[in-house]
């Protein structure tokens, strides 16, 4: 084989294995199949994040983290309820009250 078909040959397999081996999985048949999820975040007021995915499957799970800032410019992490798919996950800055505290970024965790 000469080099450029063998660099194609590498290549090819490369882009194959890169398009299927992140949303693959192994059904109990031993086959794989793949899935895609599709996620919004979002936050309302400023001080309460929301986080809803669809297409997780039925084993899926997903919730909303957010990143609070304080006064100081205090960057503190917090994480909603795990929900199932389908289903919203919240969670609100603590201490909010009067505005003292708001969202500096809002997204999704999920787990399978």
């Amino acid at each position: 084989m000469n080099r450029k078909k063998s660099f194609l040959a590498i290549a090819g397999l490369a882009m194959s294995a890169s398009l299927v081996a992140p949303n693959a999985m192994a059904n109990d048949d031993g086959d794989v199949s793949t899935r895609s999820a599709d996620c919004n975040a979002w936050s309302r007021g400023g001080t309460t994040g929301y986080s809803y995915c669809s297409g997780l499957g039925h084993l899926g799970a997903h919730r909303v983290k957010i990143i609070c800032v304080d006064t100081r410019g205090v960057e503190t992490t917090f994480y909603g309820p795990w929900v199932w798919n389908g289903k919203t996950s919240k969670r609100k800055c603590p201490g909010t009250q009067g505005g003292a505290v708001g969202i500096l970024r809002v997204g999704s965790e999920i787990r399978d």
